[in-house]
């Protein structure tokens, strides 16, 4: 189903310093390789984005747009402020109406390590704190999206974080209530182990 032709058909900037992510374009791009389609049941979508062409965000957005996102369960590196504020808005519009998030323990860090420029950290946590997101600090480098509609079970395993990304990255894409079971189960225990 994806072809690296259609994968590579991405606009690119022109300044070779700092390349820009626009997230519409990210989910034109998913649209194309999808025909606008979400997995079925028990069916998987595997992608790789090349030069920034999407992000784990994308696919968040592209299932909001389709349905509402009853519970989403994120586990990432680090999460960017465009992408958690963009999720809040999706909670103001009703597209998202519960959210955990596991995030690695370097996010906490970034604040010492540049003097609190980029503090995402603090400013991830008010925002969680304002639309009831339970929101962890674990030693993670896992990067696993589940969101639950009212009929679908989706899972994104992927090697994106939920940023802006520049990089290759490699995605799948299922609609799976065993898998998602599989990894809700984990997370319970993950949450639970860290509300102690």
């Amino acid at each position: 189903m994806t072809t690296i032709t259609e994968v590579g058909l991405l606009k690119k900037l022109k300044s070779s310093k700092r390349k820009l992510f626009c997230m519409n374009d990210g989910n034109r791009n998913i649209d194309l390789l999808t025909d606008k389609l979400l997995p079925e049941e028990n069916e998987c979508f595997k992608f790789i984005s090349l030069d920034g062409g999407f992000c784990s965000v994308n696919f968040i957005k592209y299932v909001a747009n389709k349905e509402t996102i009853e519970e989403l369960t994120a586990s990432t590196l680090r999460i960017g402020e465009k992408q958690f504020v963009y999720l809040s808005n999706l909670c103001k519009a009703g597209k998202l109406k519960k959210a955990t998030f596991f995030i690695g323990s370097i996010m906490k860090e970034d604040i010492s390590s540049n003097n609190g420029k980029y503090d995402y950290y603090t400013r991830f946590f008010e925002i969680s704190k304002q639309y009831g997101w339970e929101s962890f600090v674990v030693n993670n480098h896992s990067k696993i999206i589940l969101m639950r509609t009212e009929n679908n079970y989706y899972v994104l395993e992927t090697s994106s974080n939920l940023n802006d990304n520049p990089k290759i990255e490699q995605y799948s894409f299922e609609n799976s209530k065993e898998l998602y079971g599989f990894y809700y189960d984990f997370f319970q225990v993950l949450r639970n182990v860290n509300r102690k």
